[in-house]
């Protein structure tokens, strides 16, 4: 079995795929409650390349979660507010409160506002931290928007994410956790009470044993996980997300990333929204463009590529899909807004009426979300999947990196529970204990 293979350690305690902002968190968390050798694996030269830094940017505040449909992201999202801004001041990283108001673009949507009203009450937001503003209210507001009302979210705050992630992952370091860059696993199989993951880092094959597993590949964890036959049922789509940047012949008043309520509910997409960076740079986007894989950054997808993706096995929730007349007008809609500007402007105009196609002065960010899919079509919540010596974390989107930090501890808690690690809640002279605090319940 060993024939062709490098081992670098005889076994590890515990193995993390994956260093987006998830598995990182994960690591830092195990290094401060496990007592025990942790690794954390990523295919890449440093954490966050992918999903982690190529999203909004945005700490999302829990105002638009619906707290009876998906318990676990809005409490996630509403615990990991105060300990990004811990982090924040702690290390002077960027931090940008920035705000976001969500713009009612129709008469039917000022329902939905009422509903986020209630939603930030009941996952945990203060009344001072959120107004709901009528018709009126947004005119004497905004007199430069359009709309039938709004809800600004006053402590929404923009950061870098990507940022985040790679001091957590020098925090984690300092516990005793050990990273390896450049690991591209191509296998995992369990045996017994092992877990054997195969890779290849540079040019040699690579076996590395553990007793644990956490699958956190995001882009890449469900073909992990059908590797040892599990989350059978669920299909991966692939949606590249363009934004546009504006320059400096942009001139507005606007102080808040401006959202609009999304129009395709049974959709897990935004409408094109502004967003202010960090920086206070200013950026239009996204759409929701299929593409062939996770790192499908580039403008050309062939439709062989996207026919080979369809044919993978499961086929029957893909095909189902395909086949509504509203996935496929949808489609054809977000495509045209990755190769036009002129067509995202326009979507936004809906509500920011000043904004010129001339605005838009080249190439934002991109980035990717996979999104699983069953016979009942896209799937909300994120899925957990256990094995017998591993957990696989599948469809961990959007808020997934504002609700990283505590979402992790859930994820650790699921296996402690299961009887395979014993957590210490072991405390350093750091004051970083607000991490350990979150191992209580969600």
């Amino acid at each position: 079995m060993l024939i062709g293979f490098r081992l670098i350690e005889k076994r590890f305690d515990v193995v993390v795929v994956g260093a987006g902002i998830l598995g990182v968190c994960i690591g830092y968390l195990l290094s401060r409650t496990f007592r025990g050798k942790i690794l954390v694996l990523e295919r890449e030269d440093m954490p966050a390349v992918h999903t982690s830094s190529r999203n909004t940017g945005v700490i999302h505040r829990p105002f638009y979660i619906d707290p009876d449909k998906k318990k676990l992201s809005a409490a996630s999202a509403q615990k990991s507010y105060f300990l990004w801004l811990e982090l924040a001041r702690k290390f002077g990283l960027p931090w940008n409160p920035a705000g976001t108001l969500e713009i009612a673009t129709t008469e039917e949507d000022v329902k939905a506002l009422d509903r986020y009203g209630k939603w930030a009450a009941l996952n945990g937001m203060k009344q001072d931290e959120f107004a709901i503003m009528d018709y009126m209210d947004l005119k004497n507001y905004d007199d430069s928007l359009n709309g039938y009302g709004a809800i600004l979210s006053k402590t929404d705050t923009s950061v870098s994410f990507g940022n985040f992630t790679r001091k957590i992952m020098e925090l984690a370091m300092e516990e005793g956790i050990q990273f390896i860059p450049d690991f591209a696993v191509t296998r995992i199989d369990e045996d017994g009470d092992a877990v054997n993951i195969t890779g290849v880092r540079g040019d040699d094959p690579v076996l590395i044993t553990a007793n644990f597993l956490f699958n956190a590949a995001g882009g890449e964890s469900l073909r992990l996980a059908h590797q040892l036959g599990l989350a059978g049922k669920y299909a991966v789509l692939h949606f590249r997300g363009d934004y546009w940047t504006l320059g400096d012949s942009f001139k507005t008043a606007v102080r808040h990333n401006l959202y609009s309520v999304p129009r395709h509910m049974k959709f897990p997409f935004l409408d094109p929204h502004l967003i202010i960076r960090h920086d206070g740079s200013m950026e239009i986007g996204p759409n929701a463009a299929l593409v062939s894989g996770p790192y499908a950054y580039g403008e050309h997808v062939s439709r062989l590529s996207l026919a080979g993706k369809i044919v993978e096995r499961p086929v029957y929730p893909k095909l189902k899909l395909i086949s509504s007349p509203e996935f496929i007008s949808l489609v054809r809609s977000e495509w045209k807004s990755s190769r036009s500007k002129e067509h995202m402007a326009a979507r936004v105009r809906r509500f920011l009426p000043s904004l010129e196609d001339s605005h838009l002065d080249g190439r934002g960010i991109s980035g990717v979300r996979n999104s699983l899919v069953d016979n009942n079509g896209f799937v909300a919540e994120a899925v957990i999947e256990k094995g017998s010596s591993s957990i696989h974390i599948l469809n961990y989107n959007s808020p997934g990196a504002t609700g990283a930090p505590a979402f992790a501890a859930h994820i650790i808690k699921l296996v402690s529970a299961g009887g395979f690690m014993n957590l210490d809640k072991r405390k350093t002279d750091s004051d970083h204990d607000i991490w350990v605090d979150l191992a209580g319940d969600l």
